[in-house]
């Protein structure tokens, strides 16, 4: 696996869609912050973007559509600690009409830090059937506009090389 070369001032580029400190609780018997948090860290940001394209709560409850992960993959980078404050940035990778590859950035503020990478396929789903549907036009839209500002940031996504929308 390559070393990341992503500097913080490159992820900062980025919108930051949430931030915490981190509790006690997140730690596991090793004392450590167990696995399950970094992907809920990173689904609180995905969260944050879906609600700003139009695809969150009210989305789910409106239409009959959620949103299924498919595929996730961790970089873990360096260690996050209890009370560290932890912010999450994301980026849209890929697109298709009823997937979307986002690729999570977690931040450790207080150490000044990239602590973990987080990439996760997405499916649109049509609940009635849990089969894949297209993204509504409006939100598919808004995640095109994402995408088209990611693709000119100046720096390379991270990837790892292994998933696709």
């Amino acid at each position: 696996m390559s070393q990341i070369t992503t500097a913080l001032a490159e992820v900062r580029q980025l919108e930051k869609f949430y931030e915490r400190a981190i509790p006690s609780e997140f730690l596991d018997e090793n004392d450590h912050v167990n696995v399950q948090y970094y992907l809920r860290l990173v689904e609180q940001g995905l969260g944050a973007v879906f609600n700003q394209v139009g695809l969150g709560q009210i989305y789910a409850a409106a239409d009959p559509y959620g949103n299924f992960a498919l595929e996730q993959h961790i970089r873990y980078l360096a260690e996050i600690l209890v009370d560290d404050r932890v912010s999450v940035y994301i980026r849209l990778i890929d697109l298709s009409p009823k997937r979307a590859y986002f690729m999570g950035f977690l931040v450790n503020e207080t150490r000044e830090k990239l602590a973990a990478i987080v990439e996760v396929i997405m499916m649109n789903v049509a609940m009635s059937r849990r089969r894949g549907a297209p993204f509504p036009a409006t939100p598919y839209a808004r995640l095109a506009e994402l995408l088209a500002r990611h693709e000119r940031l100046p720096w390379l996504a991270p990837v790892c090389g292994v998933m696709r929308a």
